[in-house]
């Protein structure tokens, strides 16, 4: 392929998986990278050209003014909800200059959907089961809902997201999350004591005509209110499930990689949470799995129907997906897992987030990375 790849995010996993994947065919990919932190993901061997900004803005007009005039339109890929909204707030100014992940060929399209709200009501018009859901002003309490109750940012384009969500089971505990909120409204959603997660990844193309379903993953372990850190791949098979994401994606009109996520309760039943109109943080298992996410993509916008042909039969049914410094800072050091069972199942482990053993030195320099800072804490060093 003569389109150059570049890949805006940040130090994580996911864009990680992002630059293996392309590196391992032969397209050395270019890394615009924010905010360092000890995930070294910059020591990748597969990285060309790489180059450090503090902002989604610098990051994007750099990439614009270096990149931006090419004879063949680069591809722009990235981990950021935050960077996709952006790119589609300049979608008139960008679309002659590079591919990205959007709705419709429409400025600002997209960004509709980043609201939790939108996404909730097209789901469920879609046949999706969804949690119920109340929005509410941050010290409020819940009208409909009964305790517990889960908060969750309304947009997720805040980039504290996260730190608007918590479980809480009864007033005080609600009271007491609101109190180091900073946002003016939340959503707060019934409780599902979950059994487990079933989040689904796919790409959509031709404005949503052309969706196709690849896989998704199920645990094996999951720390109490947390997301699953040991996990498996399998194709997904559920032909009335498959109909409704496709009519959903049909909807919004979009042209991208998407993640599906959608949890299952104690009694079998799954509920769909939100999608992500981008590559999702355990990408490179799907690399593993034969299905190549960042170059099919690319692929099947250049053919114009999805490139199927670029699919590798799985040498196995189900691989194992660890993160690993996650689990065992979870399951081992404040958990009730020995070292000798973990160390069994990273034997049996397929895939890892940092470690991979043709492109080792990021999980080295992040493992020393995170030694160092271990023991700058425990001797109270700055």
């Amino acid at each position: 392929m003569e389109n150059k790849f570049i890949i805006i995010g940040s130090y994580a996993p996911n864009t990680l998986g992002q630059i293996r994947s392309l590196g391992e065919l032969g397209i050395s990919p270019i890394a615009i990278l924010l905010n360092k932190n000890t995930f070294r993901i910059d020591k990748s061997r597969y990285i060309k050209e790489c180059y450090q900004f503090g902002n989604i803005r610098e990051a994007l007009n750099f990439a614009v003014t270096k990149f931006g005039n090419e004879p063949h339109k680069p591809f722009i890929y990235t981990d950021r909800d935050d960077l996709v909204a952006l790119m589609n707030e300049r979608y008139d100014e960008l679309a002659d200059k590079f591919y990205f992940w959007n709705a419709g060929g429409e400025q600002g399209r997209l960004n509709k959907y980043a609201d939790k709200r939108e996404q909730l009501k097209l789901a469920e018009a879609c046949g999706l089961r969804i949690p119920r859901t109340e929005i509410v002003k941050v010290g409020e309490m819940p009208q409909s809902l009964s305790f517990p109750v889960f908060t969750k940012a309304v947009d997720s384009l805040n980039p504290f997201w996260k730190g608007n969500s918590y479980i809480c089971r009864n007033e005080e505990e609600l009271r007491s999350a609101y109190s180091r909120m900073d946002v003016e409204h939340i959503m707060l959603q019934e409780y599902i004591d979950k059994q487990d997660e079933s989040p689904i990844c796919g790409i959509s193309i031709n404005d949503g005509k052309d969706v196709m379903l690849f896989g998704h993953l199920r645990c094996y372990r999951m720390p109490a209110n947390g997301f699953g850190i040991y996990r498996y791949l399998e194709a997904f098979s559920n032909p009335a499930m498959e109909a409704q994401i496709r009519h959903y994606f049909r909807e919004i009109r979009y042209n991208g990689v998407f993640g599906f996520d959608t949890i299952i309760d104690k009694n079998g039943t799954t509920f769909f949470l939100e999608s992500n109109f981008r590559i999702a943080q355990y990408n490179y298992a799907y690399t593993k799995f034969g299905i190549n996410l960042p170059y099919i993509y690319a692929k099947s916008v250049l053919a114009g129907h999805i490139a199927v042909e670029e699919i590798k039969p799985p040498k196995k049914q189900r691989i194992n997906l660890m993160s690993e410094f996650e689990d065992f800072r979870i399951s081992v050091l404040h958990g009730s897992l020995s070292i000798l069972q973990w160390l069994k199942d990273v034997r049996k482990t397929d895939c890892f987030y940092f470690y991979d053993k043709n492109d080792k030195l990021p999980f080295f320099y992040t493992l020393w990375a995170k030694l160092t800072n271990a023991v700058k804490q425990k001797l109270h060093i700055r």
